[in-house]
């Protein structure tokens, strides 16, 4: 069997864009896991193109098992999530606050307090909350808390790096022929 001729960037990110537009319950913004995005992988291939860099994609997210996705996966914490994704490094501050001492308590007294998305807003939206985050990186825990982890976190950020690693990979065939 032949192999199919890789679809045009174009059609990949129609095919990712609708693959999203059609996860029920799903809003762009929300923390995507790896879970959720497998199946977009096989569609991709079904299309005709096989992402070789899926690996290194996946690792870059969030398992639907990890502590972080489990929590924003609740009632509260969807409300509470929808609320921190319009921060800029708002998924990037609950990471980094997720390796400090007691972070996971922290993280869940944010998502169970109405008014708890405020100290993630703080941390990312003001003077003084990089400051704190430039205090807290001076800990053993808190290297880098006002820098991007380089994770994975939303839509937004996943077709990005699909775009990126589409290029990257076409350019590589092109090369080679």
């Amino acid at each position: 069997m032949p192999d199919k001729k890789i679809p045009e960037l174009s059609e990949v990110m129609t095919i990712a864009r609708e693959y999203f537009a059609n996860q029920k319950g799903y809003q762009s913004g929300d923390l995507l896991t790896n879970n959720r995005v497998k199946p977009l992988f096989r569609e991709l291939q079904q299309a005709g193109w096989k992402v070789k860099a899926e690996k290194n994609i996946l690792k870059r997210m969030h398992s639907a098992s990890d502590f972080l996705a489990a929590q924003l996966s609740t009632p509260k914490g969807i409300r509470f999530m929808r609320k921190i994704a319009k921060m800029p490094g708002g998924y990037d501050r609950l990471d980094h606050l997720l390796k400090m001492p007691y972070g996971k308590r922290r993280i869940k007294e944010f998502i169970d307090s109405p008014g708890g998305y405020t100290m993630i807003e703080y941390m990312t939206t003001t003077k003084g909350g990089k400051n704190l985050g430039k205090y807290l990186s001076q800990t053993k825990t808190g290297k880098g808390f006002n820098q991007p982890t380089g994770m994975i976190y939303t839509e937004t950020e996943f077709l990005q790096v699909l775009k990126e690693t589409y290029q990257l990979e076409t350019a590589k065939q092109k090369r080679q022929k």
